[in-house]
């Protein structure tokens, strides 16, 4: 998967950050030395600043604070007015996972326009080269949410509650997962309308069946002027916690 040749329909090259972020980068007062033994003990290492600027997929025009949390290496980013994200990183079961806690749009100006995709890859990118192995979130449909929709999209994947597969129509009524659905048309009309808030993952190898889908999801994404045309527009994608 290569987000940089994603193509817009009028043969423009659609804009992709960099890994490497260059966002501003400073720990919350009073906690810089246990969020950098909290790294240490995570990555073996003190993180560099882009690095941690990377593993929240801020833009280059973002603030970034760290700060720790119940074991837990917590990040902060955004712009005031613009958007704001949270994300915790910890072992999941002896695993590297990074938790995305939130995120949310303030301008209206900025919604629909790819920022949300872009950070996610970037997150993405970063984590995999930092030995991060899932990015966990509770995919919201709440007022205001459309993570429920959007996180599948971009290849988060997660059992369908027994509730839901019991009223899955045919030809859908042997799919068992959100990714199935999103492999075809009707699959993403038929979560659209019936989805609903849900625990997600995305899988960071390689060859993961989330890269493959997020890999196919650039591809096919309709994008004219840098717009998202095949999304819902809702200020949010995502809530939950650390648990």
């Amino acid at each position: 998967m290569d987000p940089v040749d994603v193509i817009a329909p009028n043969g423009a090259e659609w804009e992709f950050w960099t890994a490497r972020s260059r966002a501003s980068v400073e720990f919350l007062i009073g906690e810089r030395t246990r969020a950098e033994n909290i790294s240490i003990r995570l990555f073996h290492r003190r993180l560099e600043e882009n690095e941690y600027a990377g593993l929240a997929g801020a833009p280059d025009d973002a603030q970034v604070q760290i700060g720790a949390l119940r074991g837990a290496l917590y990040l902060e980013m955004g712009k005031p007015a613009a958007y704001r994200g949270y994300y915790y990183i910890r072992r999941v079961a002896g695993k590297l996972a990074l938790l995305n806690d939130g995120f949310h749009i303030f301008s209206a100006g900025l919604r629909g326009r790819g920022l949300g995709l872009r950070i996610f890859l970037r997150q993405v990118q970063s984590a995999g080269e930092l030995g991060i192995r899932r990015i966990d979130t509770v995919a919201g449909r709440r007022r205001g949410e459309n993570g429920y929709y959007t996180w599948p999209r971009y290849g988060f994947d997660a059992p369908l509650p027994e509730r839901l597969r019991g009223i899955l129509p045919p030809p859908l009524e042997t799919h068992r997962t959100l990714l199935d659905l999103m492999e075809s048309e009707a699959g993403r009309q038929w979560w659209r309308e019936h989805g609903g808030t849900i625990r997600a993952t995305f899988h960071l190898a390689p060859h993961s069946r989330s890269q493959w889908a997020l890999g196919r999801y650039l591809q096919s994404k309709k994008i004219s002027g840098g717009t998202k045309t095949n999304l819902e527009n809702p200020p949010a994608i995502a809530y939950g916690g650390v648990r």
